[in-house]
């Protein structure tokens, strides 16, 4: 009888070392969570180990947030990205605790370096530098931008790289994911310092034409491409010229052509003879 006892003492001393599993640490899966978009909902997988990393069943937690208004969770372990910020979600179980920090990056606007652009003399160029923000002010790390234009003509977006194209006005457009954006690009010319005819013609015989090239230039002697320029000739009897410079002798004489833009001017002597 006595030994019959002391087997059952034995049993019962093991059942009971083995339903008081002593809690050291809790285990959180995933260790920490990073959140992009405001609802956006995770799961938290708390497990309560002994110091041999052994798991204790049926041990209950309690899951808290320090930043609701960033991450709220509920008693089960969910987690809702609210705003961007960062905030820490405390797992406690058995007198003991774990910490999950939370990340929460929710794009909200994109951010164009010298954005609204203002390039001056065609095929200059404008390097695109973009960045987009959460609404926490902070750069999300890893968004992709794409920038398109809306008139090639005015203005031409190649990757990275803005060209201009011709006078004008156009919009510019970044976007990433479902944010865009959208910047007023301009394109204008510099302003005409000297205009000159480049080598015209000093005789033109009756019914022969002649194409005038205008060189306009900047102060600072640079070449001006895409100015337009007024034509005007001081007799129509005996040469016409047209809006783009092209002059047709008409009957013998001597005439000027007169190209101009803005207040600038340059003169063509022309004699005309006959054929």
């Amino acid at each position: 009888m006595k030994k019959m006892f002391s087997h059952l003492m034995l049993a019962a001393a093991v059942t009971l070392a083995a339903g008081c599993k002593k809690v050291e640490r809790i285990e959180v899966q995933p260790a920490s969570l990073t959140m992009s978009e405001a609802g956006k909902k995770d799961m938290l997988k708390a497990t309560a180990m002994t110091a041999d990393g052994k798991p204790v069943e049926d041990t209950k937690f309690t899951f808290t947030s320090s930043d609701s208004k960033v991450a709220s969770v509920d008693a089960m372990g969910t987690v809702v990205a609210v705003k961007s910020g960062t905030a820490t979600i405390t797992v406690a179980g058995a007198e003991k605790s774990a910490k999950v920090p939370v990340e929460v990056s929710i794009p909200a606007s994109i951010a164009v370096k010298g954005a609204p652009f203002t390039l001056t003399g065609l095929g200059t160029t404008a390097t695109l530098e973009g960045q987009v923000q959460d609404d926490a002010g902070r750069p999300v790390a890893g968004a992709a931008l794409e920038f398109t234009g809306a008139d090639a003509n005015i203005a031409e977006v190649s990757g990275t790289t803005l060209t201009a194209k011709g006078p004008g006005t156009t919009k510019l457009t970044a976007t990433s994911g479902a944010l865009r954006q959208e910047f007023d690009v301009t394109v204008k010319l510099p302003e005409v310092a000297s205009v000159a005819i480049d080598a015209p013609p000093a005789t033109l015989k009756v019914g022969e034409t002649a194409q005038l090239n205008v060189v306009a230039k900047a102060a600072d002697g640079a070449a001006i491409t895409g100015v337009t320029n007024t034509f005007t000739s001081s007799n129509e009897k005996l040469a016409t010229v047209d809006e783009m410079g092209k002059v047709t002798a008409v009957k013998p004489g001597a005439v000027t052509i007169t190209a101009k833009n803005g207040d600038k001017t340059a003169e063509a002597k022309i004699t005309i003879k006959k054929k």
